[in-house]
């Protein structure tokens, strides 16, 4: 029982350590002094916390993050704020990344001009792939400069997140799911458009599953949800509890991750959900049970991807 007890835990601390890939960094400065809501708060790790300030004299807003040594990221994500969804105006859509080694010299690895990519959503991460001349350079200090917001003069994030690798898609393919083989069967959640959808309403077999499989063993780090092309109109079709499991002889099966009342999908149509697995582990085929929906029993959505 010892071994086994040993071989779970590192198991899970492997899942961990999977899952905490981005680089660890410590604040250098930013603007604002507020313990709660300061800019040291960009970087402690938590979502629930924010760097929210307000100090038009002091823009462009301005966070210095030391990685530690010298680096090159490959990816940086800017996690949104915990209330953003009633306070989308604070999102940045003008930044500046630079990198640098003393402080004093910056060279420019990314710049942003009206970007609205990030969604009116509570805590969700978005991330963005440098593309100056500058970006494949190694530094230890970067630089984020925040020129304009989607209205006003108040800033709030979550987290900026630096990462030296690429989240990339995994290529699923569709194993089985629930419902017939139709023009809206459950193989349309992986067949790569959102104009199709899987979209059901059969009460005697929910929960809804499908399996995907992913090819290989693979570790995933997200999973992604599309909503359909009506929910506007339909969002009780949204889910709200599901579970997500994995397997590598589809037989026995390991809880990854499970929502229970999550009502972040909104009635938006096409829109992309993102979700990070409590636990990660190496695995074959992928298990998505929906549960119940916002309302009724019928479901939809148009697609689920993995990502690693």
């Amino acid at each position: 029982m010892r071994h086994l007890s040993l071989i779970l835990i590192l198991s899970f601390a492997c899942g961990q350590a999977l899952a905490q890939s981005s680089i660890k960094t410590t604040l250098v400065k930013g603007p604002g002094r507020d313990r709660l809501e300061g800019p040291a708060m960009i970087c402690d790790g938590k979502t629930n916390t924010k760097w929210c300030v307000d100090i038009p004299r002091e823009m462009p807003y301005t966070i210095i993050l030391d990685a530690g040594q010298q680096t090159n990221i490959a990816e940086y994500g800017f996690t949104t704020g915990d209330d953003t969804s009633m306070y989308p105006e604070r999102n940045p859509i003008t930044w500046r990344v630079s990198g640098s080694n003393d402080k004093e010299t910056w060279q420019t690895i990314d710049d942003q001009k009206n970007n609205h990519s990030l969604p009116a959503e509570n805590e969700q991460e978005y991330r963005f792939r440098p593309t100056a001349a500058g970006a494949k350079s190694e530094f230890r200090y970067f630089r984020f400069e925040f020129f304009r917001l989607a209205g006003g003069t108040r800033i709030q994030l979550s987290e900026i997140s630096l990462y030296n690798t690429i989240q990339t898609p995994v290529k699923a393919t569709f194993v089985s799911g629930s419902g017939q083989a139709t023009k809206e069967g459950a193989a349309m959640v992986c067949d790569g458009r959102l104009y199709t959808k899987w979209c059901i309403d059969e009460p005697r077999q929910m929960p809804y599953t499908v399996i995907l499989d992913a090819g290989s063993q693979t570790p995933v780090s997200e999973y992604r949800f599309w909503t359909g092309d009506d929910t506007h109109s339909y969002p009780d079709r949204n889910p709200v509890s599901w579970r997500v499991s994995g397997s590598n002889d589809k037989e026995t099966w390991t809880t990854l991750d499970e929502q229970k009342g999550n009502r972040r999908l909104r009635d938006e149509n096409e829109q992309e959900y993102r979700f990070k697995p409590a636990v990660i582990g190496q695995y074959r085929y992928y298990r998505f049970e929906f549960i119940r929906m916002t309302n009724g029993t019928r479901f939809q959505l148009s697609e689920i991807r993995l990502y690693k």
